[in-house]
Protein backbone atom coordinates (compact mmCIF):
# COMPACT_ATOMS: atom_id res chain seq x y z
CA UNK A 1 0.00 0.00 0.00
CA UNK A 2 1.33 3.44 -0.89
CA UNK A 3 0.55 6.70 0.77
CA UNK A 4 -0.20 10.04 -0.81
CA UNK A 5 1.56 11.93 1.96
CA UNK A 6 4.76 13.67 1.05
CA UNK A 7 7.53 13.41 3.64
CA UNK A 8 8.69 16.65 5.20
CA UNK A 9 12.02 17.73 3.76
CA UNK A 10 13.60 20.49 5.75
CA UNK A 11 15.09 23.20 3.53
CA UNK A 12 18.87 23.24 3.65
CA UNK A 13 20.78 26.21 2.23
CA UNK A 14 23.95 25.49 0.28
CA UNK A 15 25.95 27.52 2.81
CA UNK A 16 24.98 25.39 5.82
CA UNK A 17 28.61 24.55 6.56
CA UNK A 18 29.60 28.21 7.06
CA UNK A 19 27.67 28.55 10.31
CA UNK A 20 29.87 26.46 12.62
CA UNK A 21 33.67 26.69 12.88
CA UNK A 22 33.91 22.88 13.04
CA UNK A 23 32.31 22.52 9.61
CA UNK A 24 34.35 25.38 8.13
CA UNK A 25 37.55 23.68 9.26
CA UNK A 26 36.26 20.34 7.95
CA UNK A 27 35.63 21.85 4.52
CA UNK A 28 39.08 23.49 4.57
CA UNK A 29 40.71 20.16 5.47
CA UNK A 30 38.83 18.31 2.75
CA UNK A 31 39.74 21.10 0.32
CA UNK A 32 43.42 20.25 0.77
CA UNK A 33 42.87 17.61 -1.90
CA UNK A 34 42.76 20.29 -4.61
CA UNK A 35 46.35 21.53 -4.10
CA UNK A 36 47.45 17.89 -3.88
CA UNK A 37 46.07 17.31 -7.37
CA UNK A 38 48.07 20.34 -8.57
CA UNK A 39 51.27 18.94 -7.08
CA UNK A 40 50.61 15.51 -8.60
CA UNK A 41 50.18 17.05 -12.05
CA UNK A 42 53.41 19.04 -11.64
CA UNK A 43 55.28 15.87 -10.64
CA UNK A 44 53.92 13.94 -13.61
CA UNK A 45 54.92 16.83 -15.88
CA UNK A 46 58.41 16.63 -14.35
CA UNK A 47 58.64 12.90 -15.03
CA UNK A 48 57.70 13.39 -18.67
CA UNK A 49 60.20 16.26 -18.95
CA UNK A 50 62.90 14.03 -17.47
CA UNK A 51 62.03 11.28 -19.94
CA UNK A 52 62.30 13.59 -22.97
CA UNK A 53 65.83 14.84 -22.37
CA UNK A 54 67.84 17.77 -21.09
CA UNK A 55 66.09 20.45 -23.12
CA UNK A 56 62.68 19.37 -21.89
CA UNK A 57 63.99 19.19 -18.32
CA UNK A 58 65.36 22.75 -18.60
CA UNK A 59 61.90 23.90 -19.67
CA UNK A 60 60.40 22.15 -16.64
CA UNK A 61 62.88 23.84 -14.29
CA UNK A 62 62.00 27.18 -15.90
CA UNK A 63 58.33 26.41 -15.33
CA UNK A 64 59.02 25.70 -11.65
CA UNK A 65 60.80 29.06 -11.32
CA UNK A 66 57.71 30.99 -12.44
CA UNK A 67 56.52 33.11 -9.46
CA UNK A 68 52.93 31.93 -9.87
CA UNK A 69 54.06 28.30 -9.72
CA UNK A 70 56.18 29.05 -6.64
CA UNK A 71 53.16 30.60 -4.89
CA UNK A 72 50.95 27.65 -5.87
CA UNK A 73 53.56 25.23 -4.54
CA UNK A 74 53.79 27.16 -1.26
CA UNK A 75 49.99 26.97 -0.94
CA UNK A 76 50.25 23.24 -1.65
CA UNK A 77 52.91 22.86 1.05
CA UNK A 78 50.66 24.65 3.56
CA UNK A 79 47.72 22.44 2.61
CA UNK A 80 49.85 19.31 2.98
CA UNK A 81 51.06 20.43 6.41
CA UNK A 82 47.48 21.14 7.53
CA UNK A 83 46.36 17.74 6.28
CA UNK A 84 49.31 16.06 8.02
CA UNK A 85 48.53 17.86 11.28
CA UNK A 86 44.91 16.69 11.25
CA UNK A 87 45.91 13.10 10.47
CA UNK A 88 48.50 13.07 13.23
CA UNK A 89 45.86 14.33 15.67
CA UNK A 90 43.51 11.59 14.50
CA UNK A 91 46.03 8.74 14.84
CA UNK A 92 45.93 8.48 18.66
CA UNK A 93 42.13 8.34 18.55
CA UNK A 94 42.21 5.44 16.09
CA UNK A 95 44.74 3.35 18.03
CA UNK A 96 44.17 2.65 21.71
CA UNK A 97 47.65 2.15 23.11
CA UNK A 98 47.68 0.87 26.68
CA UNK A 99 50.86 1.18 28.73
CA UNK A 100 50.92 -0.30 32.26
CA UNK A 101 47.15 -0.58 32.34
CA UNK A 102 46.48 3.04 31.34
CA UNK A 103 45.57 4.53 28.00
CA UNK A 104 48.45 6.54 26.55
CA UNK A 105 47.93 10.27 26.14
CA UNK A 106 47.80 11.54 22.54
CA UNK A 107 50.62 14.11 22.89
CA UNK A 108 53.58 11.66 22.82
CA UNK A 109 52.14 9.90 19.78
CA UNK A 110 51.59 13.16 17.91
CA UNK A 111 55.06 14.46 18.80
CA UNK A 112 56.59 11.13 17.78
CA UNK A 113 54.89 11.28 14.39
CA UNK A 114 56.21 14.80 13.83
CA UNK A 115 59.73 13.72 14.83
CA UNK A 116 59.60 10.79 12.40
CA UNK A 117 58.35 13.14 9.67
CA UNK A 118 61.17 15.61 10.34
CA UNK A 119 63.86 12.90 10.41
CA UNK A 120 62.65 11.29 7.18
CA UNK A 121 62.46 14.73 5.52
CA UNK A 122 66.03 15.58 6.55
CA UNK A 123 67.31 12.19 5.35
CA UNK A 124 65.59 12.61 1.97
CA UNK A 125 66.92 16.17 1.67
CA UNK A 126 70.44 14.99 2.53
CA UNK A 127 70.26 12.21 -0.06
CA UNK A 128 68.90 14.60 -2.70
CA UNK A 129 71.56 17.25 -2.09
CA UNK A 130 74.71 15.32 -1.25
CA UNK A 131 74.46 11.77 -2.59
Amino acid sequence: MTTKRKPYVRPMPSTWWRKLPFYRFYMLREGTAVPTVWFSIVLIYGLFALKHGAESWAGYVGFLQNPIVVVLNLITLGAALLHTKTWFELAPKAANIIVKGEKMEPEPIIKGLWVVTAVVSVVILFIALFW
